[in-house]
């Protein structure tokens, strides 16, 4: 499962059982890897990765964290830098926190409780492979990190938009259903709606035919 390179991991989780329970399983699972640190709150899992004396090479998110959340924190994160992985974790519904989670900044999202596949995608990341899991990004950690800057200057455009959201309003303009764009992406049908929801958030539409029509505009700027 490891291939070589002595990985630095990070955990950030609210439940404190949780973490010394994630720590000794990957430990064990993995036993050359670093972790470096685990803490229970999102603005000190944010200070940490972005000192350069504390960075690790993946940090484990769980999404539904108090206070800051999940999302939040690999937001802030990736507008900063994309020298940090991001690997998002729930123990809820993946359906639930796959798009928020891919959309700001995560590599990949899984079950917090399979830690064997959480394992496995810490290490095609750290490796420069795409983890084998069904919610995995598109992008890069560069492209997530220029996207989302350019979202942060106010700037819209073709690149504020993560690759699976460009993917689902592709087919939205071609006519396709929420029911039919789920089948040609592998993905459900509400996940589909929650990047729909998202654009229409981001274009300031009111519903998703001028969503389709905006996006429409965006997309032609670009040719």
């Amino acid at each position: 499962m490891y291939l070589g390179k002595r990985m630095r991991i990070a955990i950030v989780d609210n439940d404190r059982l949780t973490l010394g329970v994630m720590k000794m399983m990957i430990k064990r699972i993995l036993p050359q890897t670093n972790v470096c640190w685990a803490v229970s709150d999102g603005l000190t899992a944010v200070s940490k990765s972005l000192d350069s004396r504390t960075r690790p090479d993946v940090l484990l998110v769980d999404m539904s964290l108090e206070g800051m959340s999940g999302c939040d924190v690999c937001k802030t994160i990736r507008e900063e830098t994309a020298q940090v992985a991001l690997v998002g974790m729930t123990a809820f519904s993946l359906d639930r926190y796959c798009a928020p989670a891919l959309e700001n900044g995560a590599s990949c999202l899984v079950d917090k409780a399979n830690v064997k596949a959480l394992c496995r995608a810490l290490c095609a990341i750290v490796n420069g492979r795409r983890a084998d899991v069904r919610y995995v990004s598109s992008e890069s950690a560069q492209e997530s990190h220029e996207r989302l800057m350019a979202a942060k200057g106010g700037n819209i455009s073709y690149e504020t938009f993560a690759k699976r959201e460009r993917e689902v309003m592709g087919l939205c303009s071609l006519g396709f259903t929420s029911k039919e764009i789920g089948v040609k992406l592998g993905i459900g049908e509400p996940t589909v709606k929650t990047y729909i929801r998202r654009v229409m958030k981001k274009l300031g539409a009111k519903n998703r035919t001028q969503a389709v029509i905006q996006w429409m505009e965006v997309n032609s700027r670009e040719y």
